[in-house]
């Protein structure tokens, strides 16, 4: 009783400390407030306190709410390369995983793939490295040696089977994965099957083992080529200054260029790193070629051209070009503006059919914080598997890097039954997993990047119509100071070792 007595006596005087203040309270509810009160002393001059700011208190505790959610949200930040239609299937695969993963939320930044490794490197620099970054393959090792990158191997041995991954999408040096890439790629002919059918030009087989010959291809382009009044390279009056369609375009990147280089038992630098091949009977052979779509078969445009002119993929949808050599996630941006018009074939063949199967990897920064990687890590497994995020591969813009997603009928389905994975493109995957493929030399080189960075000026003059002996000229000695080796040491499928 004296309990009970001390409370309504605080109660009382709270009572008359409102009717002072001239607070109005509803007297019934502070009553059954007091009487109710059975394990705390003064209880009801706390609830008569709290009552006053009770909109206070619950914003506070929402506010608290919310920090502890942010809290236990990790934040990643992806920087990639991606453009055009694989841009926008990155960004709808980014919000896929983010949508599953609510608590992991995704910064994605696009950098323009010409200064990207200078972007990346000044970002490193300043200590703002990005937890998963796309990377050039060849600095995989690099990086990884300076222990800037995650070692992914004990992640991948819990999470994924190594024998259902193809090799191409494994960075791995000195028993260390430093890289791992969400999607394969693959080069091919894209050609515009209108122009073929307007010229008359007998589309090419879709067989990796059976590709065109250089000289069938180069018969095409001139077929395709016409300048505005109709006419083609080899007939009297054809106007080189006045084109309507180009039949082809000199594919000056060393990536496309190093196949067709080892169709001829060529390369750019020798497996083991210790000299160049560029100028090698065979390269030079092949440099030539390409010199003379432009000058001598006038099926290519020039560089000083080539440079005002759209990409390649719109002038192949808008009617300009008869075909060129890309890669199969240029499908992303046909996909994109809903051009379906167009077939595919393997490169042309030199000496022996030559194809490539590769993909940049994805690295894991090491933030020193385990939560972190492991969800960064998560992301990488992510983009790589299309159960989890389709739009990359239902695009084009990404081959699966697990064969099962070949051999499956059901996981087939889920990326290729689409307009873009036509009859003649799912062909050539068939033949192309068949077959034997080349092995990239830039991810095994030692200080790739400062060697092309020698070559590539030699290459440039080729293209702009120097002897290509001239123009590679003691390039020998001038790239020796640069040798520097090799990661490991491969065999490019040529007769270039």
């Amino acid at each position: 009783m004296k309990y009970v007595r001390g409370v309504a006596q605080g109660c009382a005087e709270n009572k008359k400390k409102e009717k002072e203040t001239g607070m109005r309270k509803k007297w019934l509810g502070i009553l059954l407030a007091c009487v109710l009160v059975t394990g705390t002393l003064g209880g009801c001059g706390s609830q008569a306190e709290s009552g006053t700011e009770n909109g206070t208190v619950k914003e506070e505790a929402a506010k608290e709410e919310a920090a502890e959610g942010e809290n236990d949200i990790i934040h990643l930040k992806y920087t990639t390369w991606s453009a055009g239609g694989e841009q926008t299937a990155v960004k709808q695969a980014i919000a896929s995983f983010e949508a599953q993963n609510p608590n992991i939320k995704v910064e994605t930044e696009f950098i323009d793939n010409a200064n990207y490794t200078a972007k990346l490197n000044t970002l490193m620099a300043a200590g703002d490295a990005p937890n998963v970054a796309q990377l050039n393959g060849y600095l995989a090792p690099e990086y990884g040696a300076k222990g800037q990158l995650l070692d992914l191997k004990p992640y991948l041995e819990e999470q994924v089977d190594f024998d259902d991954i193809l090799p191409e999408a494994l960075f791995e040096y000195d028993d260390k994965i430093w890289g791992m890439t969400f999607g394969v790629e693959c080069q091919l002919v894209f050609y515009n099957r209108e122009l073929f059918r307007q010229a008359g030009v007998e589309e090419p087989s879709t067989d990796a083992g059976n590709p065109w010959t250089w000289e069938e291809y180069v018969a095409a382009a001139r077929k395709l080529t016409t300048d505005i009044n109709g006419k083609h390279p080899e007939e009297a009056g054809f106007d080189t200054n006045n084109i309507a369609v180009w039949g082809t375009k000199v594919f000056d990147a060393p990536v496309f260029n190093f196949t067709l280089l080892n169709s001829n038992g060529g390369a750019f630098i020798a497996a083991e790193g210790d000299k160049l091949l560029v100028d090698s009977a065979e390269s030079k052979e092949v440099l030539k070629a390409l010199q003379d779509l432009i000058y001598v078969d006038k099926v290519a445009p020039k560089p000083s051209v080539t440079s005002a002119m759209p990409s390649s993929q719109q002038m192949l949808m808008d009617g300009q070009l008869g075909m060129y050599i890309g890669g199969q996630f240029e499908i992303a941006t046909f996909a994109e503006a809903d051009y379906g018009d167009f077939g595919v074939a393997p490169l042309p063949v030199f000496k022996k059919p030559a194809s490539m199967i590769w993909g940049e990897p994805l690295v894991v920064y090491d933030s020193k914080d385990e939560k972190v990687n492991a969800a960064a890590v998560k992301l990488v497994l992510a983009l790589g598997n299309p159960a989890e995020v389709s739009d990359l591969f239902i695009t084009g813009a990404q081959m699966p890097i697990y064969k099962s997603w070949y051999s499956d009928p059901e996981k087939l389905k889920v990326w290729t039954d689409n307009p873009w994975h036509n009859e003649k493109l799912m062909s050539y995957f068939d033949s192309l997993f068949k077959t034997e493929t080349t092995s990239r030399e830039a991810y095994y080189v030692k200080n790739y990047d400062p060697i092309m960075a020698i070559v590539q000026p030699r290459l440039d003059k080729i293209w702009d119509g120097q002897d290509v002996n001239d123009a590679l000229d003691g390039i020998q000695e001038e790239v020796k100071p640069e040798m520097q080796g090799y990661y490991k040491l491969v065999n490019y499928y040529s007769d270039a070792q």
